[in-house]
């Protein structure tokens, strides 16, 4: 597989900046980091009508994809059709229990039309816009957050030079073939840009996006392949059984209940031979490639191995890490936005290890075919490689991971507050990171992996092989030109277990969480 940077990334906006143009304007970015001023996230129509001259547009389904559900509440109607699945299965309100196991015909499915109401899928919090399907998604949804998510799109995509992993596999399962649709579903689609990229790249093929808010896009940009719907994952997807050719998910494992019983659900929605890409970050923030960063200290905080005067405060916000026994089971997860992400419903803890084992131990999966792999991104422009390309690279992705981070801390804010923290805590906290973002006191480094791999024919058999690829594969600059610096790739289960173990081995013990003993106070408080 190929991991060069391709020319489609470097013709489309700040993707391509590694360039020393790009490099110069995007530094000029931050002498004010974008996240300190929030804004004003009133939920009357008027306000929400400024966000956007098009918004009744944004939320139109295109004419491919009329909508799946005409209520008005967030109710799954009884006997409901998706279009992607073309099968009718009964529903039940949303706020209602998690679909039953196995043969469960529930369907999840809200796709909204323009006449809805946006309030009913967004709610405000401490100053920022949130979903109102899931509290385990602890992240906002409002304008402050899609930047940021369109930084992190450009980072992943320089990362992996281009769309996806496994090249040659993607590209030949979305080969087209006649009298056959080809269909494509981006779970947890956030802002829509890999599912509009995808659009355009393979305009043969038809591509969903699926997300717990509405998507932030103008329907007169959108291809005429794409549509979008808004569903929660937690509560299924029986109603996508064997649809798909392609079933991509980045960056949402922090919002999933369970993400190996999710993964297995995932799975089934894809056809015989279909891909599962999935892409993550790593809650663990790294000093290098070998060492876990130590978190900031607190006072307070025992003395224990993975806590630090000279911690990264960015780490202590953010990620923190993990506490092993000495046999190396995993006990507690010990964070604070991620802390009060489990207060909220969700399992990091079992959602990393689960992403470290990557996609070879699951039954539908054809191990054969699993790829892993992962990537290191510096949070700021301080990198260097040997190859003056992988060095302008490197730092040009810091640059974004940088302001992309200078707004992922401050957006943890209003769970945070919501368990128990107080404000004036979390200023002095956001300072702290702000300065060690900015000045580069800290070199620290944050980890995304991937896996990949095509669904069996059949029970126990393998997937089917190949169709040659009659797609032209994305366009190389330059064929001798490096692949991003700290990017690898593995092709057994081994090389990943032993990746996994490696990584075990670097984990201090880390304090208690601050946000846990917050939220204790502030439940006894109320109790009182």
């Amino acid at each position: 597989m190929s991991s060069h940077l391709r020319a489609e990334e470097r013709q489309q906006g700040p993707r391509q900046g590694s360039t020393p143009d790009a490099l110069q304007a995007a530094n000029a970015n931050q002498a004010s980091p974008s996240g300190t001023n929030l804004p004003n996230a009133g939920l009357d129509a008027d306000s929400l009508n400024r966000k956007g001259s098009t918004i009744g547009a944004r939320y139109d389904q295109p004419a491919l994809a009329p909508s799946t559900v005409g209520a008005s509440s967030f109710q799954r109607s009884h006997n409901h059709t998706t279009v992607y699945s073309g099968r009718t299965y009964d529903s039940q309100n949303a706020q209602g229990a998690r679909p039953r196991e196995d043969n469960d015909d529930m369907a999840s499915v809200y796709s909204y039309v323009s006449t809805r109401s946006l309030r009913e899928f967004v709610k405000e919090m401490h100053g920022r816009i949130f979903n109102r399907l899931s509290d385990a998604y602890l992240l906002p949804s409002d304008d402050e957050e899609w930047n940021r998510l369109d930084k992190q799109h450009s980072v992943v995509t320089i990362a992996m030079g281009g769309l996806y992993p496994c090249r040659e596999a993607v590209e030949a399962i979305l080969s087209p073939v006649d009298g056959v649709e080809k269909k494509i579903l981006d779970l947890g689609c956030g802002t829509g840009s890999w599912a509009i990229d995808m659009a355009h790249r393979f305009p043969h093929c038809t591509v969903l996006g699926v997300d717990l808010a509405p998507t932030p896009m103008d329907q007169a940009t959108f291809p005429p392949n794409l549509s979008f719907e808004i569903d929660d994952i937690n509560l299924g997807l029986v109603h996508f059984r064997d649809s798909f050719d392609l079933i991509h998910m980045r960056c949402v494992a922090g919002g999933i209940n369970n993400l190996r019983k999710a993964l297995e659900e995932i799975q089934a929605c894809l056809k015989p031979g279909g891909i599962l890409v999935v892409i993550d970050g790593d809650y663990r923030l790294c000093k290098d490639m070998d060492t876990i960063y130590p978190v900031a200290k607190l006072p307070g905080d025992a003395d224990v191995s993975g806590v630090s005067e000279d911690g990264s405060w960015m780490s202590r916000v953010m990620w923190g890490g993990y506490h092993w026994s000495h046999k190396g089971s995993l006990l507690t997860y010990i964070k604070e936005a991620h802390e009060a992400c489990t207060i909220a419903g969700s399992n990091i803890a079992l959602a990393v290890d689960v992403l470290d084992r990557g996609l070879w131990d699951y039954p539908l999966l054809d191990p054969k075919t699993a790829v892993g792999g992962h990537f290191f991104c510096p949070l700021g422009s301080w990198a260097t490689a040997d190859d003056p390309i992988q060095s302008q690279t490197l730092q040009y992705v810091g640059i974004l991971m940088r302001q992309n981070f200078l707004n992922l801390h401050r957006a943890y804010h209003a769970i945070l507050r919501k368990h128990g923290m107080q404000q004036n805590v979390l200023d002095e906290w956001a300072r702290m990171t702000d300065e060690e973002l900015i000045k580069g006191k800290r070199k620290v480094w944050a980890r995304f992996t991937f896996s990949c791999a095509q669904r069996r024919a059949g029970p126990k058999l393998s997937a089917p092989a190949l169709p040659a690829s009659s797609t032209p594969s994305e366009p190389v600059i330059d064929s001798s030109q490096p692949p991003f610096a700290t990017y690898q790739e593995w092709y057994t289960q081994e090389r990943a277990l032993a990746e996994r173990e490696r990584r075990l081995r670097m984990y201090g013990d880390r304090p208690r969480a601050a946000v846990r003993a917050a939220n204790a106070n502030m439940n006894h408080s109320t109790q009182s």
